[in-house]
Formats: C-alpha cells, structure tokens, sequence
C-alpha cells in the first residue's frame, strides 16, 4: 500500500512538471522496464527545467519578451518545486484509515489547483507579450496538457 501511495504522489509531482512544459519529440523515448523506472524516479525540477529551455528556444524569445518570460519560468520553477516537496512530505506521513488518506490525497489536489492558478496569470502574461507565430507555438505546446 505504501508503495502505491508513493508512486501516487510522486506521479503527481511528474505530472505537474509533464503538464508546465512537455516532453519534445526530439527527447529519447523507450519501452524498456529499465528505462520507464529511471523516467518515474527522476527529478521533476530538472526535468521541469530541460522543458523550459526547450520551450524558450522553440518560442525564440525576444529581449523585449524576457522579462515576461522570466516570470512564467520562475512560477513554473517555483511551482514544480512546491509539489515535489509537498508530495515528499506527504510520503513520509503515514494516515492510517482510509478517510485520512483520502483527505491527504484532496489536501494535495488542492496544493496542485493553487499552483496552476499562479501559473495561470503568469502564462496570460507571456501569451500577451508574444507574436502570431510564437502565440500559434504556444498553442500547440500547451494541447497537450492532459487531465
């Protein structure tokens, strides 16, 4: 059971950092057991950061676009690192009936809606500061955020 809880949550800390910034096409892809497991384990804020340097390079920022940029990357940052440490933190409790565990596992639903809601700004933000093409980019980026 614990086992699960902590693939629940860590999957949780993945999913914000897959939906902020996802993989590229040009990123490795494998079905081996080996390699799903070192994915699933890996760091969410280096990943997190991998994605948003191919983000800003896919966009081409501009230096009039940078500090607008900046800003949704730091939100991002800052989110990603929030869930990954309320997700560890989580781990390390250890509810006992099934209600606590199940008002855990809300309590960490509502941490992630808080984090999208402060990136939701940012990225209006960047999207306003952004060209036709870079806007169309950002489109598409951003299609692929799963539920």
């Amino acid at each position: 059971m614990k086992k699960n809880q902590h693939m629940i949550l860590l999957a949780s800390a993945l999913f914000l950092a897959n939906v902020t910034a996802p993989v590229y096409a040009d990123d490795h892809v494998s079905n081996s057991e080996s390699d799903y497991k070192t994915r699933q384990h890996s760091d969410p804020v280096a990943n997190s950061e991998k994605h948003l340097l191919a983000f800003k390079r896919e966009l081409k920022i501009t230096n009039d676009q940078e500090q607008a940029w900046n800003t949704y990357a730091e939100k991002t940052r800052s989110n990603v690192k929030d869930i990954r440490d309320r997700t560890n933190e989580a781990m390390h409790d250890q509810p006992q009936t099934a209600p606590e565990r199940f008002d855990r596992h809300i309590a960490l639903m509502k941490e992630r809606l808080a984090s999208f809601e402060k990136m939701d700004e940012a990225l209006k933000q960047l999207y306003a500061a952004l060209t036709p093409e870079q806007k169309a980019i950002a489109d598409r980026h951003f299609s692929r955020l799963r539920h």
